[in-house]
């Protein structure tokens, strides 16, 4: 009895290992399956859903191995959708949201039909990696949790920008507007009264004397190529940038002087040239309020529908651009409202139109009106 109850554990645990180690087969090629989906959902270079959406199986995953919880509250938390819909519900969602909800902010994954200026031709992402997600996303079953007395990461990150800003002695803007007024001094004060530029600053954008929509990188621009004995010349005789170094400097010298002048955009008093000045202003409404990209996302629906919610750390604003130049930690350097621009054309994934692109001044000037009467409080830092 004592010799055999031995070999009868033995065979018991036998058992027991190969019936635990078929469970844990299954349970390993299902985990496999979610995590990929979870690392699909996180990267910024795929579905990039954390941006808009809370996802707390997110902030536990071995995947997350710096425990990120910068996470958007722009769309739903996805947690319980698991329980709310079946896999051919969640996988339409995926492919694309217009079909259930026409007016939805979210992009479509699973095709490029129906899409203004999409940044390529390809799908967002594979059938593949919708499966995968479709697959992570059956796995969220439990009711999302109240986050409310939780200290928001932007709030914090808002903080530090603020005090950085006001400490003049560790402001690194400090560097381009003393740099801006030794070449203001140098090169400009034979031709310009400084009192008289500032004063013209929050009236930018405007037509020229061709009648043609500049900003004041582009009048700066313009100058130094008319000087030609200028110090601070361009480093190329076919393109004149108007983020080069010495161009952000001026103007974020000018844009200092002029800090709390109140933005006051106005049509030409000639009324042709008004016209001209408010087809451009129309093309900048449209640009504004038109859906774009992959993201199929417009300004309007941002930085009108969903100012105050968040984007990972991102807090989005109402789009006023009275603080530009600005200095982003993104960039690690200072960058004009067109940099800015560009970007959130980059940001819905559709065609970033070309530096001094017309599109650009429009679009310039639809926000500025917008901002009609607030005042100037660059050159700032951001995020």
């Amino acid at each position: 009895m004592q010799a055999g109850y031995p070999l009868r554990l033995i065979k018991l645990g036998c058992w027991i290992a190969v019936v635990s180690l078929l469970g844990f087969s299954s349970l390993c090629a299902q985990s496999v399956e979610a995590t990929e989906g979870l690392r699909i959902m996180a990267d910024r270079n795929t579905g990039n859903c954390v941006s808009c959406h809370e996802i707390p199986a997110w902030k536990e995953s071995s995947q997350n191995t710096n425990r990120l919880t910068l996470q958007g509250n722009f769309g739903p938390s996805l947690q319980g959708v698991g329980s709310r819909y079946n896999k051919e519900q969640l996988r339409q969602w995926i492919v694309d949201a217009r079909l259930i909800h026409p007016n939805t902010l979210m992009p479509p994954y699973g095709t490029t039909e129906r899409l203004h200026l999409p940044a390529r031709s390809q799908n967002l992402l594979t059938q593949k990696q919708i499966d995968a997600v479709v697959d992570t996303l059956t796995t969220f079953k439990q009711a999302s949790v109240s986050t409310k007395d939780e200290k928001s990461s932007e709030a914090l990150t808002a903080a530090g920008l603020a005090q950085l800003q006001s400490a003049n002695a560790m402001n690194p803007i400090g560097l381009w507007i003393d740099e801006g007024k030794r070449k203001w001094e140098k090169n400009c004060t034979s031709c310009h009264a400084l009192e008289k530029i500032v004063k013209a600053v929050p009236n930018f954008p405007k037509l020229d004397a061709s009648q043609k929509l500049i900003n004041l990188e582009d009048q700066i621009s313009a100058c130094r190529k008319r000087d030609a004995a200028t110090t601070i010349a361009f480093a190329s005789d076919q393109f004149f940038p108007n983020d080069d170094t010495p161009t952000l400097e001026l103007s974020t010298f000018l844009n200092d002087a002029a800090r709390q002048l109140s933005i006051n955009i106005a049509p030409p008093t000639n009324p042709l040239h008004a016209i001209i000045w408010k087809q451009n202003l129309a093309e900048g409404e449209k640009l504004f309020k038109n859906r774009q990209g992959h993201m199929n996302l417009s300004c309007q629906q941002c930085h009108d529908g969903k100012v105050g919610a968040s984007m990972r750390a991102q807090k989005i604003t109402a789009g006023h651009p009275t603080g530009f130049p600005a200095y982003r930690i993104s960039w690690q350097g200072l960058g004009s409202i067109e940099r800015r621009i560009r970007a959130c054309y980059s940001g819905v994934q559709a065609q970033v139109p070309a530096p001094q692109d017309m599109r650009l001044r429009q679009l310039e000037l639809y926000l500025k009106t917008r901002a009609q009467g607030l005042q100037l409080d660059g050159p700032s830092i951001r995020q």
